[in-house]
């Protein structure tokens, strides 16, 4: 394979809610599409107020052991489901006690792909949640992490691969995954930078970005020729220009930091909106993963 293979597995959060069972069916296409394994992990949390050496007949003991046996019900479910789905897909499942951030950022440790099904949350005094989750899982792992969302999966099936540009060394590997995911997709890639608008130097900013685009998609058209790639400049919010951009879109990507509009990607007002505000999936793609052109 290419950008990401490694034979790391494709790994998704499962829980008993809407949103991560139709991350489950993303993350078996997304595994399928590269040749993959894909990797169901749901994690538990013994009761804080009870120690593990509790007796065997203490109720939170019987309750543990239902409660595991609806964790690992829970993961055959979504074994199940990927494999009647995509036949042929090596799965496997991990049932595993602890918090369940540790847990997924220690997974994707080991991951190609982190994904999670997330949920549009209102913002409560600048604290923003992906699914429950929080922000401290996005941005952290050395491996892509992507947002599924609630909408119908036939809803991300068609349309192109956006990809934010900025300039920086970081939007190169959106770029790369970019390209690699309109390639395995066999669809459009659109490549967008998004300025703020200043009308007394409008022209020297359109030109600049231009230049920016062609220089970050410039050796990638060669190594993908098979890609149709049309590139804009866009004025406006960084990331409601982009969600706007993307609404139809199968998957938008992004670096997990940059400069001038992306910013604080991660952990800033600008991510925190996008994903406020994206319909398609949203990808937050690290630094320092794109292979060599």
């Amino acid at each position: 394979m290419t950008t990401y293979d490694r034979r790391r597995p494709v790994v998704v959060g499962a829980t008993r809610t809407r949103v991560s069972r139709r991350a489950v069916m993303w993350a078996a296409d997304e595994a399928a599409r590269r040749q993959l394994p894909l990797r169901l992990v749901h994690a538990q949390e013994w009761p804080g107020n009870v120690p593990p050496t509790a007796g065997q007949e203490h109720p939170h003991h019987v309750w543990s052991r239902h409660f595991r046996a609806e964790g690992q019900t829970l993961l055959e479910m979504g074994r199940l489901a990927a494999e009647e789905r995509h036949p042929g897909i090596e799965v496997d499942v991990l049932l595993a006690e602890g918090r369940a951030v540790r847990i997924l950022r220690d997974q994707g440790d080991q991951a190609g792909l982190l994904v999670l099904g997330a949920r549009h949350e209102p913002e409560i005094e600048g604290v923003f949640t992906f699914g429950g989750l929080g922000t401290s899982l996005v941005g952290h792992p050395p491996c892509p992490v992507a947002l599924t969302f609630g909408m119908p999966l036939d809803d991300w099936e068609t349309g192109p691969v956006v990809v934010g540009v900025d300039g920086s060394a970081v939007s190169q590997d959106a770029v790369a995954y970019g390209y690699e995911e309109a390639a395995l997709r066999e669809t459009e890639l659109v490549a967008l930078e998004v300025r703020r608008p200043r009308t007394a130097d409008y022209l020297r900013i359109a030109d600049e970005s231009q230049a920016e685009l062609s220089e970050a998609l410039a050796g990638w058209r060669e190594k993908y020729p098979e890609v149709r790639v049309r590139q804009d400049v866009l004025y406006g919010s960084p990331a409601l220009t982009l969600a706007r951009a993307a609404q139809d879109a199968q998957l938008l990507v992004v670096g997990s930091r940059g400069r001038g509009g992306f910013r604080g990607m991660v952990v800033g007002s600008t991510s925190r909106t996008l994903a406020h505000r994206a319909l398609c999936p949203l990808v937050v793609v690290p630094p320092q993963t794109s292979p060599q052109r």
